[in-house]
């Protein structure tokens, strides 16, 4: 099978669908007869595509703007390449393929992965007609592929909305990569920011409202009322880190809250090991919403349970009961109840932590998500119907 990969999200730019991009495309290289990506150019791109197995194409131009620069590139590519598959990593570069197999009969079919937010936001709403313009142009972007890959259920659901038929949908959940994300010594770190042994909650994301850092510091007060010495970490820059330092001062829980800023990807395994617990009670502000939510699983890889909301494509994610919990989304309550009580059973953090790291190990990694889309991409280069 000949692949070309299209993306507007890939490294160096940072991400879930940057990290998304590059994991299943440097995958697929190795199960394919030649794959080829094309991506938004950056200045520190070469570093990058040297590394990279497939080889790599980039498109100068502002990344948003790749559906209508890399319309050439794409048609010469797939031409060149002979492509059976043109992958789109997002729904917004697919009218280049299509374009481009109308024109050109390459590539021969169009596949499209799903993650969330982008079938919801729409940049031209409230423009006097074009945001209805774009959101038709979603609706035909979306009906151009093959078949689209939803990173969730909830994605999926996300999709039939927009009108597509269940039958060109296959669920394939995102993994992680254990070998990265493993189980390391905490002391050194908990000792580094004054942690020591007391309890240790951690989040890791951008400081913006929907992840749900203000539910778990609403929270915290009655967890600290159960398990005095709780302290939570807090990892991660973004807009909201003002509102959040303030609300941590009017609920008296400064003291055990620390935001660390941002953390650098090679230090990410060893914060989530030296956590008792990770948690990010995330909920739905469309068009902002957890497609899916990566650091799940990496928690998961390094040993620690994970607790989530239901909201999005958490429940993906996290196995309720297996993995870590699930409680309803801004619940600080229910979230205290279930913190205090996981916390309490030092058995059962145990127990979560092994199973979850167990499952990324066998299903939940990028070597499963690779061997999934590759079973999906040759049903549809040999002109099967999905089942």
């Amino acid at each position: 099978m000949r692949l070309l990969f299209v993306t507007q999200d890939f490294p160096p730019d940072v991400g879930g669908i940057q990290t998304y991009s590059w994991e299943v495309a440097t995958r697929l290289a190795e199960r394919v007869e030649a794959l080829e990506v094309i991506a938004p150019h950056r200045p520190s791109a070469a570093r990058v595509d040297r590394a990279a197995p497939p080889a790599v194409t980039r498109v100068r131009g502002r990344p948003d703007l790749l559906p209508v620069t890399a319309l050439f590139t794409v048609a010469r590519r797939a031409v060149r390449l002979r492509a059976d598959v043109a992958l789109h990593a997002q729904w917004q570069t697919v009218g280049a393929s299509a374009l481009a197999r109308w024109l050109t009969g390459y590539p021969r079919r169009i596949v499209c992965a799903a993650h969330g937010r982008e079938l919801l936001f729409n940049p031209l709403s409230g423009r006097s007609g074009l945001g209805a313009a774009y959101d038709r142009f979603r609706r035909w972007s979306l009906a151009q592929p093959d078949a689209l890959l939803p990173v969730s259920r909830y994605t999926a659901r996300l999709l039939q909305e927009r009108g597509v038929p269940p039958a060109r949908l296959r669920v394939v959940p995102n993994g992680t990569d254990p070998n990265r994300f493993r189980p390391r010594g905490g002391r050194a770190l908990r000792d580094r920011l004054g942690i020591g042994r007391r309890p240790m909650l951690l989040t890791v994301g951008r400081l913006v409202p929907r992840k749900g850092v203000d539910t778990v510091l609403r929270a915290l007060p009655r967890i600290a009322a159960s398990v005095p010495e709780v302290q939570y970490m807090v990892a991660g820059t973004g807009p909201d880190r003002s509102r959040l330092e303030r609300l941590a001062v009017r609920k008296g829980v400064r003291d055990r809250v620390h935001f660390v800023g941002h953390v650098a990807d090679d230090a990410l395994p060893s914060y989530y090991s030296a956590a008792d617990l990770f948690v990010m009670p995330a909920r739905e502000a469309p068009p902002d919403v957890e497609g899916f939510g990566l650091v799940f699983l990496e928690a998961n890889a390094c040993g620690t349970p994970a607790v989530g909301a239901r909201s999005g494509g958490v429940p993906d994610a996290i196995v309720d009961g297996e993995t870590g919990l699930l409680v309803p989304p801004a619940a600080p309550t229910a979230l205290a109840s279930a913190l205090a009580s996981l916390l309490h059973a030092p058995e059962q953090l145990a127990t979560l932590g092994h199973q979850g790291r167990t499952r990324t190990l066998r299903t939940a990694n990028w070597q499963e998500v690779a061997r999934n889309v590759h079973a999906l991409l040759s049903e549809v280069a040999s002109h099967r119907p999905l089942p």
